[in-house]
């Protein structure tokens, strides 16, 4: 099984002294699960935390219809053992960090094969303004169904865990795109990381999820996903969308209207 941590964010290199009172702050404020080192942490220097806030963009139907888009090469900047995952875990406002795995097959196949854990109870950040609407979808397909899901950063079907540290307020469109398999939204990344562990069953898949989330808001606008297979075949950034074709979303609270088009 894949070893899980639950932290929170990294800091810039300190002073021993300080870093040993930001350790005990940690523990006082009772973040879950034991305490990894602070090398060990997901948040991403605030350099590249920047960058990678910036690489949100407006989403259109036209230019992305299966809610991703390729930003370009993927972004390996922590460490990882072959079947470790890590989750950094709910901020003070109760929105989910960065989870980042370098995933096997062994791992993989353990995800897919054991039973979901009941998830009902888990309402992410945003959640509570849910309700079964009609999606456009590409090729005049509508989805009928619930606009939003619990959504994995890292998939079940990756060794991801069916905990609220996994799990995001997500439209449809973007755990799953258009409702067909892994034509788009999380499923894209994730099919592509499947495959190639299934045709490679030696080999590894860096797997990283940062939500992105604007201000103090409590829906992701976007999640950043990095994967890159150990051979260097897959190697990809990819933006995916949280948002729905029809819908007027509002990312401070998780309600919604129709807009109409």
């Amino acid at each position: 099984m894949a070893h899980k941590y639950i932290h929170g964010s990294r800091p810039r290199s300190k002073p021993a002294a300080l870093l040993g009172l930001i350790v005990a702050a940690l523990i006082v404020v009772g973040l879950a699960g034991a305490l990894p080192s602070i090398q060990g942490a997901l948040t991403p220097e605030p350099e590249r935390l920047s960058e990678r806030q910036d690489a949100y963009t407006e989403w259109g139907f036209d230019e992305y219809p299966e809610y991703y888009r390729v930003v370009g090469a993927a972004a390996v900047d922590i460490e990882l053992e072959p079947g470790e995952a890590r989750y950094e875990g709910l901020d003070s406002l109760g929105r989910t960090g960065r989870a980042a795995a370098l995933v096997t097959y062994d791992m993989m196949r353990e995800g897919s094969d054991r039973e979901r854990e009941d998830i009902h109870e888990i309402h992410p950040s945003g959640w509570g303004h849910n309700r079964e609407v009609d999606i456009k979808m590409p090729g005049e397909k509508t989805y009928h169904g619930a606009l939003f899901n619990r959504s994995h950063l890292l998939a079940k079907s990756l060794g991801g865990d069916d905990a609220a540290y996994n799990l995001i307020t997500g439209t449809r469109p973007q755990n799953v795109g258009d409702n067909r398999g892994q034509d788009g939204g999380m499923a894209y990344t994730e099919g592509l990381a499947r495959d190639w562990l299934w045709d490679n069953p030696e080999g590894t898949v860096f797997y990283s999820a940062m939500p992105v989330y604007e201000g103090d808001e409590l829906l992701a606008r976007s999640v950043i996903v990095d994967v890159r297979s150990s051979d260097g075949s897959i190697d990809l950034e990819v933006e995916v969308f949280n948002t729905a074709y029809g819908f007027d979303i509002d990312y401070a609270t998780g309600e919604f209207s129709v807009t109409g088009e």
